[in-house]
C-alpha cells in the first residue's frame, strides 16, 4: 500500500490506520486495499473527545526515541547519511570534533523520528539542508548514495525516489 498523497511507504499506527513514512499522512484501509484518507470523527458528548485526545497522545508516546525500533538496514542509512552530512576529519581540533558530534547526534535524532514517522520527511529534509547550507541536489545525492545496497523495502523505494528526482523524473 502507498499514500494517497504523496505514494511513499506506509507503517501500521493501529489496526486499519497508516502513516506515510515521508509525508506524515494518515491513511485508512476502507477495505479491498484501498487506503484513503482518514475519516473526520464527530463526537457528540464531551467526554468521547477526550477519550480520543488521549488515545491519540498515547500513540505518539508509545514509540521509543533510540534507533532500537528501525531495522539495521535503516540504521545503516541513518548513520551513513549523517556521516556524510557532518563529517569529522582527523585533523579537527578537539572542540571541532565535539561540536560535530553534537550536531550529528541532533541530526541523527531527527533523521531517527522521520523514520518511525514522528515527523514528516520533507520537513527534515528542508531544514537540515538549509541549516547545513546544501544545494538540493547535494542533498539528493547524499542520500541515494546512503540507501545503496541496503535490502529493506522501503529503503529500495526511498532509493528509486530519489534516483528519480535526480534524474529529473518526478519531482522536478
Amino acid at each position: 500500500m502507498k499514500c494517497f498523497s504523496c505514494g511513499g511507504p506506509l507503517r501500521l499506527v493501529r489496526a486499519g490506520l497508516y502513516r506515510c513514512r515521508f509525508c506524515g499522512q494518515l491513511n485508512e484501509d476502507r477495505g479491498s486495499g484501498q487506503v484513503l484518507p482518514r475519516r473526520m470523527e464527530v463526537y457528540p458528548r464531551i467526554e468521547q473527545v477526550r477519550e480520543a485526545a488521549v488515545e491519540g497522545v498515547y500513540e505518539g508516546t508509545k514509540a521509543t526515541p533510540s534507533e532500537g525500533g528501525l531495522n539495521p538496514d535503516m540504521v545503516t542509512f541513518v548513520n551513513r547519511t549523517i556521516e556524510t552530512l557532518i563529517p569529522i576529519y582527523p585533523e579537527d581540533r578537539r572542540e571541532e570534533r565535539l561540536r560535530a558530534l553534537n550536531v550529528r547526534g541532533q541530526f541523527k535524532r531527527e533523521l531517527v523520528e522521520v523514520l518511525e514517522g514522528k515527523r514528516k520527511f520533507q520537513d527534515w529534509y528542508d531544514a537540515t539542508r538549509q541549516s547545513l547550507n546544501k544545494r538540493s541536489d547535494q542533498m539528493d545525492e547524499i542520500i541515494y548514495n546512503a540507501l545503496g545496497g541496503l535490502s529493506d523495502r522501503d529503503a529500495i523505494e526511498l532509493r528509486n525516489m530519489f534516483e528519480q528526482k535526480i534524474r529529473g523524473g518526478v519531482f522536478r
